[in-house]
């Protein structure tokens, strides 16, 4: 009798700490984006641990730019997403620090971001596209929290290319 009401603790133990597993961030804090929505949408719980509070570099698909809608003042947000899921997955949240409010625009069709350059004067000396959908960044920022299937960064910045080529070739 006590084998049968020993074997679901053992194995309900066995799967708690098999979920729990997850593999560690390596101290450049890199991960993909397919990484990072399996473990959250497999492990919500063991995910939320591994991330919590931590900076990590996400390499990923733009799918979507918009101005940012936070009661804190960040002027933007862009959605990594998968490209077989149309629905947002990591969502980038950049200050004012990053992207200065005044100097961001949001293409009409959203499909990117581009930021103004201005002389003393005000008048334009420089536009470039910051952010465009459909290619691949490095996005690093701190996780925030995961809501509603969004894992959110805060306090975002996109890595020059350089930079981001570099930590995609040493975690290979």
């Amino acid at each position: 009798m006590k084998k049968l009401f020993l074997l679901p603790l053992l194995l309900s133990a066995t799967s708690i700490f098999a979920q729990a597993q997850l593999p560690p961030l390596p101290p450049s804090g890199f991960v993909t984006l397919d990484q990072i929505v399996n473990e959250f949408s497999t492990q919500p719980d063991a995910a939320l641990q591994k991330y919590n509070g931590q900076r990590v570099a996400v390499y990923g698909r733009v799918g979507q730019v918009e101005k940012s809608d936070d009661t804190e003042g960040n002027p933007l947000v862009a959605y990594l997403q998968r490209a077989d899921n149309p629905s947002p997955d990591v969502k980038c949240v950049f200050s004012a620090d990053d992207v200065p409010t005044t100097n961001v625009m949001i293409s009409d069709d959203q499909s990117q971001a581009i930021i103004f350059h201005r002389n003393s004067d005000g008048q334009l000396t420089e536009q470039r596209p910051f952010i465009v959908v459909g290619q691949n960044v490095v996005i690093r920022g701190t996780f925030s929290n995961y809501v509603a299937g969004d894992v959110v960064l805060k306090d975002t910045h996109l890595l020059k290319k350089e930079e981001a080529k570099k930590l995609i070739e040493e975690n290979k």
